[in-house]
């Protein structure tokens, strides 16, 4: 594509802040109403742009939707980088499923975006990032199951790849319990706390990491 990533050489031309306040304006208006009932006209004039400056800077709908994910994807890969693999693999992991949690609170329209986008009528765009969300994470997890297995924390019988693969459903569930009403009630009605009351976060990620423990867990 021109330009690169998802966007023309044109967007990169503009103002910093109109760059933010385009990709801003779109990220609320695909949180809100979804991709196929979002109107290009109604986010040019929200965005105070006509409609032919949104086409020189995206060529379509599809990749000003494809760009607000794509800069999900740099969010995300900034909170990760946090993650040190040196203090140890529990503690890492305890950091993650507290920022999976948190990012709900900080980025609630990026995330009902990442829901959306994994919906099978959203697969022939979310096939076009190339997996890169996944990637960044099993970046991570890579990282994570080498170290705790070096150090003699994992148990070294566990397969990094289908290790990852099981924890990050764990990690993916918990912020969809956090950004959809529908699997919001799921973990409430799970937990057993009534309409109103707050599931306790601390002992929500107690549960993960003692499960984490037995089943990754070195034998002492």
């Amino acid at each position: 594509m021109e330009g690169g990533k998802f966007h023309r050489k044109t967007f990169d031309r503009i103002d910093p802040e109109r760059r933010a306040m385009i990709l801003r304006v779109a990220m609320t208006e695909f949180a809100s109403k979804g991709f196929a009932a979002t109107g290009i006209n109604d986010l040019a004039r929200k965005a105070g742009i006509s409609i032919g400056s949104l086409y020189s800077y995206f060529a379509s709908k599809e990749d000003l939707y494809l760009a607000v994910i794509d800069m999900g994807s740099d969010t995300l890969e900034r909170e990760l980088s946090e993650i040190d693999p040196s203090a140890g693999f529990f503690s890492c992991l305890e950091a993650l499923v507290r920022k999976a949690r948190h990012a709900a609170d900080r980025y609630p329209e990026l995330n009902q975006i990442y829901l959306d986008s994994t919906t099978q009528g959203l697969s022939a765009l979310a096939a076009r990032l190339s997996n890169r969300l996944e990637a960044v994470t099993a970046k991570l997890y890579r990282r994570l199951f080498a170290a705790g297995q070096a150090s003699g924390e994992l148990r070294p019988d566990i397969d990094p790849g289908y290790a990852a693969f099981c924890l990050d459903n764990l990690i993916v569930m918990l912020q969809f319990s956090y950004s959809s009403d529908y699997y919001r009630d799921r973990m409430r009605i799970m937990v057993g706390v009534g309409d109103g009351e707050e599931v306790d976060e601390d002992k929500l990620v107690s549960c993960v990491l003692a499960m984490a423990r037995g089943a990754f867990g070195a034998f002492r």
